[in-house]
């Protein structure tokens, strides 16, 4: 018999460590604007043993990501992967609006009418979530659909809509239901909280561009 095969060690790659000048270097800001990020707590460090501030370098991805910052290719590496939403509903700026708000926390997003662009937007993006915007008298319908769609029926929905129809959005299929105007950060915490509760998954089969399955309407 021959000798039992070894087992590979998995190597961890140790963290790197930024400077509050570094920082303030890759953010493009000033150093006491830094500064004054980490007193608020905006901006995650630590002090060495000299009394110095360091910052790791996920930290300083994570916070350009939710902040709508591009990455640099330093940190390119230390970058986690970006969540996906995609916004449903008729062009305007409420849909601009929503789209503007999770991107700036750090989300990768799309946008997509109802129907057909909806369902091929779903295949081609693969998103981890789905806001969908009532904006129309059947915009309930849209929640529906994709409850019944085989593929698209495991990605959580948050509907956001009149408030005399927040329980008609629930009872479609809605993870969560809001009625606007939204807060500053509204959709994003939902989203957010969406997503602690769903297993991250690899989103919609790839290959698939045709629009949910609408369910006829009894007459």
């Amino acid at each position: 018999m021959g000798r039992p095969a070894r087992r590979r060690r998995s190597v961890t790659l140790p963290t790197r460590f930024y400077t509050t000048f570094d920082a303030a270097r890759l953010l493009g800001v000033s150093l006491p604007t830094v500064v004054n990020w980490i007193k608020g707590r905006r901006l995650k460090a630590h002090r060495t043993p000299g009394g110095h501030r360091r910052i790791a370098a996920e930290e300083l991805a994570a916070f350009m990501l939710r902040h709508g910052m591009p990455i640099p290719p330093e940190l390119s590496g230390a970058a986690p992967e970006r969540r996906k939403a995609l916004v449903i509903g008729a062009p305007g700026p409420g849909r601009e609006g929503a789209a503007r708000q999770l991107s700036a926390s750090g989300y990768a997003v799309e946008q997509a009418s109802p129907g057909f662009s909806a369902g091929a937007a779903a295949a081609r993006f693969e998103p981890d979530v789905l806001v969908v915007l009532e904006t129309a008298a059947d915009g309930v319908d849209v929640v529906r659909d994709v409850a019944l769609d085989r593929e698209l029926s495991q990605v959580p929905v948050i509907g956001v809509g009149r408030a005399e129809g927040l329980d008609a959005l629930r009872e479609a299929g809605s993870a969560m239901a809001l009625a606007p105007p939204l807060a500053d950060g509204a959709l994003a915490g939902a989203v957010a909280s969406v997503l602690e509760r769903a297993p991250k998954r690899g989103g919609v089969r790839a290959g698939r561009t045709s629009a949910p399955r609408r369910r006829r309407r009894a007459d």
